[in-house]
């Protein structure tokens, strides 16, 4: 099998088109999707090996981890955006240990705290990457992104105790409708327990929100008039000035 890879120890550089899927793949399902897939691989690269077998018919090796990275691989050379024989960076396995390399490669991933993914966001958002780009980067949809991009803007001290458990995602969302950090701080830290319910701090740091259209003001100086005045009629709400 000389012909078709170059070889450092058990380390392989193999053409695209000797891959193959195995059908003993342990993922049958989820992650992230083909396309958004390929269009972060073409921005960063292939960042993990896949990891295959030989295929035993003296022309292809078997793909045993990395099948959606063989499939956004494959839609890019399409696309013309890799060459066919594109070289791939593989590692060589035993076919006797297959199963428990596909395995253990699914499973002994560790998460990003939430907290370091919502500040990720911000920090390549700050350095002008486009919304879509990071979601692509992160395998997520480009309204995650800008959900946790609001988290993220929640302030450093309140971030702090959601890492150690002390806030919960739920207030940490309550919390986020304001982006005055001296506010979201008095609103979860000023009140007793009983009142730091997502629901009763999302009411606190809303409380001087109204409801244009059946505010007391705008009906007795008429609607026109009040919206001419500035404010505005829209659900669900607006706030004064």
């Amino acid at each position: 099998m000389d012909m078709r890879a170059t070889t450092t120890g058990q380390e392989l550089l193999i053409p695209l088109t000797a891959l193959r899927p195995s059908r003993r793949n342990v993922r049958k399902s989820g992650g992230t999707p083909i396309r958004q897939l390929a269009r972060s691989i073409e921005r960063v690269k292939l960042l993990q090996n896949l990891i295959v077998t030989d295929g035993g018919d003296g022309k292809h090796y078997d793909v045993e981890a990395g099948k959606r990275r063989l499939k956004a691989l494959q839609l890019l050379a399409k696309r013309k955006r890799l060459p066919k024989n594109h070289a791939v960076r593989c590692l060589l396995v035993p076919d006797e240990a297959a199963l428990t390399a596909s395995l253990t490669e699914n499973t002994q991933r560790e998460a990003m705290h939430p907290a370091d993914e919502f500040e990720a966001f911000r920090d390549l958002a700050e350095q002008g990457q486009p919304i879509e780009d990071i979601a692509a980067d992160f395998g997520v949809t480009p309204l995650t992104v800008q959900r946790r991009l609001r988290l993220a803007n929640v302030s450093a001290r309140l971030l702090a105790d959601y890492r150690k458990d002390q806030v919960t995602l739920d207030q940490l969302m309550a919390l986020a409708v304001t982006d005055d950090h001296a506010a979201q701080e008095a609103a979860f830290y000023d009140v007793p327990d009983w009142q730091r319910r997502a629901d009763a701090l999302r009411e606190h740091l809303t409380a001087q929100d109204v409801d244009a259209c059946r505010d007391a003001v705008a009906r007795f100086v008429s609607l026109e008039a009040y919206e001419a005045a500035g404010a505005a009629c829209v659900a669900p709400i607006v706030r004064y000035a």
